[in-house]
């Protein structure tokens, strides 16, 4: 081989290669958008390990995104437009609210509450 083509097929190798490798790494991800009924869409959700999860808040309200299970730690505002996320790398219930639109007694949530359930 010349070496012009030579470097081509290395070139196209790498390509391919950084391709490949990307594409292994890919990260899944799951939405949870508040809605203008001051509620989460969804308010239940099933992942797996290693999943993202994205809050969007697409409303013209203020909304937080705040952990209220022990075995996580979450609390942020979401400002109209606005989007955090959470990569949940353990199995198990995390519970999630809004401390704006929803109420918490003895450890039960009303109004805007969600969970994540990942396997």
């Amino acid at each position: 081989m010349t070496g012009r083509k030579t470097r081509f097929v290395l070139a196209a190798a790498l390509a391919a290669t950084l391709m490949l490798t990307s594409a292994g790494f890919a990260q899944a991800t799951t939405v949870v958008k508040a809605t203008s009924t001051q509620k989460w869409n969804p308010a239940k959700t099933s992942i797996s390990k290693g999943v993202k999860v994205v809050w969007k808040n697409p409303t013209t309200t203020t909304h937080t995104v705040t952990a209220y299970s022990k075995n996580w730690s979450k609390n942020v505002t979401l400002s109209p437009g606005a989007t955090t996320s959470s990569v949940f790398k353990n199995t198990g219930t995390f519970k999630f609210r809004c401390t704006i639109h929803s109420t918490l007694v003895g450890g039960v949530c009303s109004g805007m509450c969600g969970v994540v359930k990942v396997t």
